[in-house]
């Protein structure tokens, strides 16, 4: 009685698993593994054998997988259709899917163990359902906690071959996770947040009932003393910082953004700044936050945020530095492409100084000197006091001081600059320009056989030259995921054409790849063309420019160097200047004849002589001999009036 009580209880819970059991149809939604595990679970209920599987199986199919079952009448024994039916669903993205679940998949700090095993041992069973104990166990100790890794790892070393399973790993795991929360220690008082530009004062603390009541009365005068230091230091810097530059408009500049640090005198006269009582410290740290307000932003103008946070500044590059020295007291910079102006030297000489500017990020801008430069926007023109630098990483700052005094708005989102007037209306306008790019192809050197599971650093080379040792970026082919090789390199240092880079293999079979097999490109800007600007100085020893003294003595008022001595000017003259090294001669230069130094008016005429007298016989020669198989002698002529246009190429 008790055995069929049992029976059909056991029965009445095969019948209502079963009938709950969702139909198969193939779909992404539903996976064949996780169905083929619900029909041998509800059958071991009631010790089903292979034909009962196979009946129930059938009966739970639908839709696509229906149909692909009424052509596949003929698999008539559990274990084929089984098969078969894993071999036609499984989609063939999602072991590579899988994996990449497996690798990423990390004990998160507040899971426990068990949800975390369960997790792995879930995909595990997913992406092979035949995998062994031995990888199930390397994939729970590489995602487990750092703090519990180590401690596992030498408990299940210390275990037999045939000891070390899934669960022991659980009884371990379980057992170190709870010695470590018994002994989890006291947390720490953390310290008082200080806000990040506010001015930093030393925090040592002493206890009121500590305290004795003079050294309180000391006390309290050392600090009303030193603070007055500091306040009257803050003043002289300030006061030293508007006096180096005086800025053709004069605007409000917030004190984090000063150009030159006295951080070692700052630091001595606050040394003796200390013993603060905490509720004075709270009340300082608060109110410093409620007081700080936000500089206009340096991309979008706006007072609500930093330039750092803002919207519209750029992804890559340095788009802000503060304290620059470009034609005033600049107490921000910004960033910007190429665009379509011209800038040129104006009646200046180099003039040679040697200034350290710090920038917003404790990194500084090393300047060794400074000139006047014209930029013309569509024939506008404007002048700017521009500082040369050694170690900046673009081609060109411009200050908030040349774009204040010229009335220039620099549209960030629409990548143009806008010149107006004085009533605010568009005069010119030019756009930003992206320096091209160059893309090469990365080929495989030799031929490599790349084992299932491995890595393995290859040899690589471009299809075109590359002068010098440069870091160029690289990008992967697309096809090559699709295969499941993955290239780990995002920056190559190219030398002498060739390279190194890590392949990995993260298929179960291996893969060969062949010779000159393209693995991606890289790309890398062109090198920037440098030119050297030499103006000619006048014979006379009191030769000085027009412009220098109001411009020099409105932004060199305090400075007292020798280069800016006239008793040194003499040094720094250049009597003869050599303009070839720079990028565009003067207009009498450009129609001039190399070889007879003969004037003329235009470009053609030059041409025309050069053809007729100056340019030497064998290129004529050759220019007829690079022609003469071209029948046609219209062609034959155009071709040849080219050739002599570009005659120094000969």
């Amino acid at each position: 009685m008790p055995n069929n009580m049992h029976d059909s209880a056991m029965m009445i819970c095969y019948r209502e698993c079963l009938s709950n059991l969702s139909k198969f149809n193939g779909g992404e939604e539903y996976k064949i593994f996780q169905f083929i595990s619900n029909i041998e679970r509800i059958g071991k209920m009631i010790d089903a054998s292979e034909n009962i599987l196979h009946c129930m199986c059938t009966a739970k199919l639908d839709g696509e997988a229906r149909r692909w079952y009424d052509d596949n009448m003929s698999l008539t024994q559990w274990e084929q259709l089984k098969f078969a039916l894993l071999e036609r669903f499984t989609r063939c993205d999602s072991s590579s899917k899988l994996f990449e679940q497996l690798k990423e998949r990390k004990q998160k700090t507040d899971e426990t163990i068990t949800s975390y095993y369960d997790a792995i041992i879930k995909l595990c069973h997913e992406y092979d359902p035949s995998m062994s104990q031995k990888m199930i166990i390397s994939w729970l100790e590489n995602g487990i906690k750092d703090s519990l890794k180590i401690s596992i790892k030498r408990q299940m070393k210390a275990l037999s071959d045939s000891a070390r399973t899934t669960q022991a790993f659980l009884k371990i795991a379980k057992d170190e996770q709870e010695l470590q929360e018994e002994n989890v220690p006291e947390r720490k008082t953390t310290a008082p947040y200080i806000p990040y530009f506010s001015n930093t004062v030393s925090t040592t603390l002493k206890t009121p009932e500590n305290i004795h009541p003079s050294e309180s009365q000391h006390l309290h005068q050392t600090q009303t003393t030193n603070t007055r230091e500091a306040n009257n230091l803050y003043q002289q810097q300030k006061h030293f910082n508007v006096q180096q530059r005086s800025p053709p408009r004069i605007r409000h500049i917030p004190s984090q953004h000063r150009s030159f640090n006295l951080q070692s005198q700052s630091s001595t006269s606050l040394r003796n700044i200390q013993h603060i009582p905490t509720e004075h410290a709270a009340s300082n740290n608060s109110s410093t936050m409620n007081m700080r307000q936000y500089g206009p932003c340096s991309i979008c103008q706006r007072n609500n945020h930093r330039t750092i946070d803002c919207y519209y500044k750029k992804p890559f590059g340095c788009f802000l530095l503060a304290g620059t020295r470009d034609g005033g007291h600049s107490s921000k910079l910004k960033q910007h492409p190429s665009t379509n102006y011209n800038i040129t030297s104006k009646f200046s000489s180099p003039i040679f100084i040697n200034v350290q500017v710090n920038v917003t990020n404790s990194t500084s801008i090393n300047i060794i000197g400074e000139i006047q430069l014209e930029i013309k926007i569509q024939g506008h023109t404007t002048l700017i006091l521009a500082d040369v630098a050694t170690n900046i990483i673009t081609d060109l700052l411009l200050g908030n001081d040349w774009i204040a005094e010229s009335n220039v708005i620099i549209d960030s989102p629409q990548r143009h600059i806008f010149l107006t007037d004085k009533y605010y209306q568009i005069i010119a306008t030019t756009p930003f320009i992206k320096p091209p790019d160059i893309h090469l192809p990365i080929l495989l050197i030799d031929e490599i056989a790349l084992p299932p599971y491995s890595e393995k650093l290859i040899n690589v080379k471009t299809a075109s030259p590359i002068k010098n040792t440069i870091e160029v970026l690289f990008e992967p082919a697309h096809n090559l995921y699709s295969k499941q090789i993955l290239l780990a390199n995002a920056i190559l240092k190219m030398e002498n054409n060739t390279s190194q880079i890590m392949i990995i293999n993260v298929n179960d079979r291996q893969r060969t790849l062949s010779k000159d097999t393209k693995l991606g490109h890289i790309s890398y800007q062109t090198e920037l063309n440098n030119y050297c600007i030499l103006p000619v100085l006048s014979e006379d020893e009191n030769y000085q420019p027009a412009y220098s003294k109001s411009f020099n003595d409105k932004r060199n008022n305090t400075r007292k160097s020798g280069s800016c001595d006239p008793l040194f000017r003499g040094k720094r003259k250049v009597r003869y200047t050599d303009f070839t090294c720079g990028k565009e001669h003067d207009k009498a230069q450009h129609h001039r004849c190399y070889v007879c130094q003969e004037q003329f008016l235009s470009r053609n005429d030059l041409q025309q002589h050069l053809r007729q007298k100056c340019y030497p016989s064998e290129m004529r020669e050759q220019i007829e001999k690079l022609t003469q198989h071209i029948e046609d002698i219209k062609q034959r002529k155009e071709l040849q009036n080219i050739l002599w246009k570009h005659g120094k190429l000969f």
